[in-house]
């Protein structure tokens, strides 16, 4: 069976799209998690992909379901959720100005960006309010965890739990690469996190245009590790940096991630918009013949 697919990125969190739709799409019926997922993203034997993003529903109302890399499924991805709704405006949706997808982290609104020709250049998604709330992110904390100050080994971090649809923890401490690399998993299997949590290490950076914050911004994402971008991230950095005061709310935040800038607004009533480019790679078909042991439950 060939099995076809198209590749995008969001500054380089790449992704590929497949058509599950029932009746419709050619990935209908596979079991998409585990062995099969880990299989067409692997960089050497298979497609590539920081994750899979599975097109269920319909194309008036679409859903989008995202494997990792290694075969879990979170609740949510804000850069492939960019990539998804372009992959609907150029493919589906020609001159739409907006598409609502429907996610494990609720129904969110995306508008396309279209540069002068017209084409979609970036994508904006309503990701709704950030929550502190530990029984929402989850934690299992009794209160907030909010610049809390913790201890890993001899490193102590102020650090906030955020949920935006997925659950993430946020530092503003200044923290070296080679720390960064030994302390994020650990970061990401304290106790208290029982569904883990992306790591997010943020670094003021000197204001943009109009004296508009900017930071640094690198994530260690469950199920993928390090990543050139992560937009749910941003988002949790931004809601944090307003809750705690570094940044005002309303304005837009720039975020500089290694693989390029994404912009995040927090709204007075805490609703949280994410701006950024997705960009269509290119397009085939795997040989699911060719990956032996995976597909209906192999291993």
């Amino acid at each position: 069976m060939r099995l076809p697919f198209h590749k995008y990125h969001g500054l380089g969190n790449d992704f590929v799209v497949l058509d599950a739709r029932e009746g419709v799409g050619d990935a209908e019926g596979l079991e998409l998690a585990g062995p099969l997922g880990r299989a067409l993203c692997d960089r050497h034997f298979g497609i590539g992909a920081d994750g899979l993003l599975v097109w269920t529903g319909s194309i008036d109302a679409p859903r989008m379901t995202v494997v990792n890399a290694d075969g879990s499924v979170p609740e949510m991805c804000g850069n492939g959720l960019r990539c998804f709704a372009k992959h609907l405006f150029d493919l589906y949706l020609a001159g739409a100005a907006g598409v609502t997808v429907d996610t494990d982290a609720g129904r969110l609104a995306c508008t396309a960006v279209r540069a002068g020709s017209g084409a979609v250049a970036a994508v904006a998604v309503a990701m709704g309010r950030p929550t502190f709330d530990p029984a929402a992110i989850p934690t299992t904390t009794a209160a907030p965890v909010i610049d809390e100050r913790i201890s890993i080994g001899d490193i102590s971090l102020q650090v906030t739990a955020v949920g935006t649809g997925n659950p993430h923890l946020v530092t503003f401490d200044v923290v070296g690469p080679a720390v960064r690399l030994a302390l994020a998993p650990r970061l990401a299997a304290l106790p208290w996190l029982p569904h883990s949590a992306n790591i997010a290490f943020a670094a003021a950076l000197a204001p943009g245009p109009a004296g508009a914050p900017q930071w640094q911004l690198d994530v260690f994402e469950r199920g993928c590790g390090w990543t050139l971008a992560c937009g749910t991230g941003a988002v949790a950095t931004v809601a944090a940096a307003v809750r705690t005061g570094r940044a005002a709310a309303s304005a837009p935040v720039r975020l500089r991630l290694p693989g390029g800038w994404l912009d995040v607004a927090i709204e007075a009533d805490g609703m949280a918009t994410l701006t950024g480019p997705a960009v269509a790679v290119f397009r085939g078909a795997f040989d699911l013949a060719a990956t032996a042991g995976v597909g209906s439950g192999g291993s």
